[in-house]
C-alpha cells in the first residue's frame, strides 16, 4: 500500500530552490532582481584548466610541524592503479569566490552587513549562493545556483610535490628563532594543470557575471591558493596561445554538447588537453552525435548576428512585422553552426545552447561581469528585499514572511566553505 505523503507543519523549514508554485498550488509571484523565480533565465556551465604558475598550496590541516596540502586516491579503471592527486576542493573555491563577490557588492549595496559566517539572507549574493537559515533557528534555507565541483589535478603528487621550510625572522633583530621557528609545509609546484567545472543554474546574466567577476579576478590576483601570497599562483592554461575555457549556454537547460569533463585517472597532459580541443571540433561532435541517433549538419563560418551584444539570445525567423517564420524539424535533427569561436546547436531554428570557445568565453564572462557590476550599482536594497519578502510570503503556509537570518559557517579561514545549504 503506498505511503500517503506527509503534510508539512508549522516547524518545519522552507527549502528555497526554483519552485515556481507555493505549497497550495498557487503560482509564486516572479522575481526579477534574482533568478530564484525569474523569467529568462539560463544555465551556463564554465569549464576551464588551470595551470599552477608559482608555489602555491590547498590547505589541509598540519601533521607534526607540516602543512600538508589536500590529495586524495583516484582509480584508473583500465587496471584498477591507484594514482594519488592533487584536491583542489570545491568548497574551497567557492567560499574564495563569494568573498571577491561580498567585496564588489559592498561598493554600493546599501542593506544589512553581510559577511561569512553572518550571512544576512536577504541580499542579492545570499540568494545566489545560498545561505543556511536553521543554524540560527530560522525557518528558511535557499539552495544555491552556483555548483562548484572538486578539482582534481591532472599530474600525480609524485611529480608535483616539494617541501619547504619556513623560518620566522624578527624585523628588529633580523634574528631567526633557529630550529624552533622552523615551520614546513608542502607545495605544488609550477607546471600542475586542474581542471575545473561550474554550473550556473536558473541564473539572470548579472548573477552570472557576478560569478564571472570572482572567477577572473581571482586568477587574476592568486587568491585562491593558500600559499600564493608570496609564492606565486594560477592562471589559464593555453594550447597555441588559446586559453583552455569553454563557457556552455541554455535557456532551456539542454546540452546535447557534454561539457569537457577529463577523467580523474588521466595523468598525461598531452591526453588530457585533448578533451579540451576535442569539445570545439565539429567533426568530433558530429560524429558522436550521429552515434546518438541524430540527423547532423555542420555550418561553418556563417555570417554573425549584428545585434549589439553578440550573445545576446537569438531572434530568428521573424519577418520585419514580427510574424513568426519558426522552421520546424523532427527532434532528431540538429545542425552544428560555427562562427570563429562560438558554437551553436540548433533545432530548425531554435537554439538549444551555444559554446563559447577560448578568448570568446572569456569575452563572455568579462560582458556579463560589467553587467554584475552595473546592476548591483543600481539596485536599492529596499526594492530587493520588498520582492524576497512577497516572494518568502507565497512560499510559507501562513502567508507570513519569515525573518529570515542565517549563519553560514565558522571556519573563516582564506579558502574556507561558505555554509551553503545543499
Amino acid at each position: 500500500m503506498p505511503r500517503k505523503k506527509s503534510q508539512p507543519n508549522a516547524t518545519e523549514v522552507s527549502q528555497v530552490d526554483t519552485a515556481q508554485v507555493s505549497s497550495a498550488g498557487n503560482p509564486l509571484p516572479e522575481t526579477i532582481h534574482t533568478g530564484v523565480n525569474a523569467q529568462n533565465t539560463k544555465t551556463v556551465l564554465v569549464s576551464a584548466v588551470l595551470e599552477v604558475t608559482g608555489q602555491v598550496r590547498f590547505g589541509d590541516g598540519t601533521d607534526v610541524g607540516l602543512t600538508v596540502t589536500e590529495t586524495d586516491m583516484v582509480l584508473r579503471p583500465s587496471d584498477g592503479a591507484q594514482l594519488q592527486k592533487f584536491i583542489f576542493a570545491g568548497s574551497k573555491r567557492r567560499g574564495v569566490d563569494r568573498r571577491t563577490i561580498h567585496e564588489l557588492r559592498d561598493q554600493h549595496w546599501n542593506g544589512d552587513p553581510c559577511y561569512i559566517p553572518n550571512l544576512c539572507c536577504n541580499c542579492p549574493i545570499c540568494w545566489l549562493y545560498g545561505f543556511t537559515g536553521t543554524t540560527q533557528n530560522k525557518n528558511i534555507n535557499a539552495k544555491s545556483r552556483v555548483l562548484y565541483a572538486s578539482s582534481v589535478s591532472v599530474e600525480e603528487v609524485q611529480i608535483g610535490r616539494n617541501t619547504h621550510s619556513r623560518n620566522q625572522v624578527d624585523e628588529k633583530t633580523q634574528m631567526t628563532a633557529g630550529a624552533a621557528g622552523i615551520h614546513e609545509e608542502e607545495i605544488i609546484v609550477a607546471g600542475v594543470h586542474f581542471p575545473t567545472y561550474t554550473a550556473l543554474v536558473h541564473v539572470l546574466d548579472w548573477e552570472i557575471g557576478a560569478f564571472a567577476h570572482a572567477f577572473l579576478e581571482n586568477v587574476n590576483s592568486n587568491r585562491y591558493t593558500a600559499a600564493s601570497r608570496a609564492q606565486g599562483g594560477m592562471k589559464f592554461a593555453e594550447h597555441e596561445g588559446k586559453p583552455l575555457v569553454i563557457v556552455d549556454e541554455s535557456v532551456q537547460g539542454i546540452f546535447p554538447l557534454p561539457a569537457p569533463k577529463i577523467p580523474g585517472w588521466e595523468n598525461n597532459w598531452q591526453a588530457a588537453r585533448a578533451v579540451f580541443q576535442d569539445a570545439v571540433n565539429t567533426d568530433r561532435l558530429q560524429f558522436a552525435l550521429q552515434e546518438q541517433g541524430f540527423t547532423v549538419t555542420v555550418q561553418k563560418d556563417e555570417p554573425q548576428d549584428q545585434s549589439p551584444n553578440p550573445n545576446a539570445t537569438e531572434q530568428e525567423g521573424q519577418d520585419d512585422e514580427g510574424k513568426d517564420k519558426q522552421e520546424t524539424l523532427p527532434s532528431d535533427q540538429l545542425v552544428l553552426q560555427k562562427q570563429g569561436g562560438v558554437i551553436k546547436v540548433k533545432c530548425g531554428n531554435d537554439v538549444i545552447m551555444t559554446r563559447y570557445v577560448g578568448a570568446r568565453a572569456l569575452g563572455y564572462l568579462r560582458q556579463r561581469q560589467l553587467e554584475a557590476k552595473s546592476t548591483l550599482m543600481d539596485l536599492k536594497a529596499d526594492s530587493f528585499q520588498t520582492e524576497i519578502q512577497t516572494y518568502l510570503g507565497a512560499i510559507t503556509k501562513s502567508g507570513q514572511a519569515p525573518q529570515a537570518m542565517a549563519t553560514g559557517d565558522e571556519d573563516t579561514g582564506e579558502s574556507s566553505d561558505d555554509g551553503r545549504a545543499d
